[in-house]
């Protein structure tokens, strides 16, 4: 009887525990969030308020060029190179093994596996070829009319080349960490689906489904599991994005909600 009160009591306590566990993994990674935003926010300081691009190959480099990444850009504002590897992700993606079979990294940078994933339309992309060559518009600041509900970076994994899309993670129990363009870290409410998405690096990852009502998700109930976009409002007060950098002409130019009905 004793035993199984022991059993009983330690089936109750395992969640519990396991909350609390996964709870102060989350505090972690909304801490490394913070830091990498406040990157973000130096770098802008140091370049007239202009936004990084998030990958372009540097066709100066040896063996055809090499690519240079988001990451190669804040290296000289980031101390800790692990704050981009989340405590709660066993399987970060591995950046160099989704780019393998077309460009090596540039050097020095210093990372190669990473939990978050960018805003592509925040962080936009410069020279790719074959399949970009001609390269989207940086971003600047004053581009931003809501700042504080643009997000920057969030727990993700991506899909290989040429689509290279990031999609939400919420591995704290179905919750996902993001950073948003003025700094701040905040959770998002996600759904876990048994639907697998390809991972670039090899493998797949579930794909979870945005809940919170907002820029990237409308509440028509259809699932959202990527965040794309510069957060804006339609004329009736409703939330929407777009993605000004891209020109039409480009193989990867996005219709933001904001131009749909």
């Amino acid at each position: 009887m004793v035993i199984g009160i022991l059993m009983l009591l330690t089936a109750l306590l395992f969640p519990v525990l396991q909350s609390a566990r996964e709870g102060g993994r989350r505090s972690k990674c909304i801490t490394q969030m913070r830091q990498l935003g406040h990157s973000v926010l130096t770098y802008l300081a140091d370049f007239d308020e202009t936004y990084p691009m998030a990958a372009y190959v540097q066709p100066s480099a040896p063996n055809g060029g090499c690519l240079f990444t988001l990451y190669h850009a804040l290296a000289p504002y980031i101390q800790d190179k692990q704050i981009v590897v989340c405590p709660s992700d066993n399987r970060p993606v591995d950046v160099v093994q989704v780019f393998a079979n077309h460009w090596e990294l540039c050097p020095a940078m210093g990372f190669r596996h990473t939990s978050y994933m960018a805003n592509w339309c925040l962080f936009e992309v410069g020279w790719l070829p074959p399949w970009l060559s001609l390269p989207h518009q940086v971003i600047s600041a004053s581009k931003l009319e809501y700042i504080a509900q643009t997000v920057a970076f969030f727990d993700a994994v991506m899909t290989g080349p040429p689509g290279l899309t990031p999609y939400v993670q919420g591995r704290h129990l179905e919750i996902a960490i993001a950073n948003f363009a003025d700094g701040h870290a905040q959770p998002l409410h996600t759904r876990y689906t048994a639907i697998a998405i390809p991972r670039g690096d090899g493998g797949t990852a579930p794909l979870y489904c945005l809940l919170d009502v907002g820029p990237y998700y409308s509440g028509d109930g259809f699932c959202e599991g990527m965040i794309f976009g510069l957060a804006a409002k339609r004329r009736d007060g409703r939330w929407c994005w777009h993605c000004p950098g891209r020109p039409r002409e480009s193989r990867w130019y996005m219709q933001g909600s904001c131009e749909t009905p």
